[in-house]
């Protein structure tokens, strides 16, 4: 697994610096954080995902992230953690841009690399700021689609199509251009 990793990483380090001039490249990641209670029941989240994209023009942009996740439920001193790594490829379509406001869809798909199994794909809402020409701060809010209920979703709700604006879907991160 290690050497897919660097394998990876590798070649988008050759990409990136034959293509660096045009800043259609981005790095970047995500990092979201919930904590709630619900009856007995309290539970914390967090995830960590760098990623790497590609813009192929202005509406379209393809990018993946290798997230880490951990969930833990504590149910009247009984703890619980899920905890692992995910792949999550996605393809998105910018259909707002007002001055330095972007606002567009992620077209998902999450896929669990270890601990983590399952599946789940569908789209993602969100809104990109240009604090520079080349920065820019990125927030995904909520998931709508399906979830084949093993875990990699974060999906409370089982199996099935479903609709989560939850703290579990939402991320905040930046993004450098290259």
């Amino acid at each position: 697994m290690k050497k897919i990793i660097l394998s990876a990483i590798l070649t988008m380090a050759i990409l990136f610096s034959a293509n660096a001039q045009d800043y259609k490249w981005f790095i970047g990641g995500k990092a979201g954080f919930a904590s709630g209670k619900q009856g007995n029941v309290k539970t914390t989240y967090f995830t960590f995902a760098p990623e790497v994209g590609y813009r192929f023009s202005d509406k379209f942009a393809l990018a993946s992230y290798f997230e880490y996740r951990s969930l833990t439920e504590n149910n009247n001193g009984s703890k619980a953690k899920l905890k692992g790594t995910v792949i999550g490829p996605y393809l998105r379509y910018t259909f707002l841009k007002s001055g330095i406001v972007n606002v567009f869809i992620d077209g998902c798909a999450t896929f669990g690399l270890s601990d983590l199994k399952g599946f789940e794909a569908g789209l993602r809402p969100g809104v990109a700021i240009d604090l520079t020409k080349r920065l820019s701060v990125v927030a995904n809010i909520g998931f709508m689609g399906y979830n084949d209920g093993k875990g990699v979703g974060r999906n409370r709700y089982g199996k099935g199509f479903n609709i989560d604006l939850s703290g579990y879907q939402s991320s905040i991160g930046f993004y450098l251009s290259i």
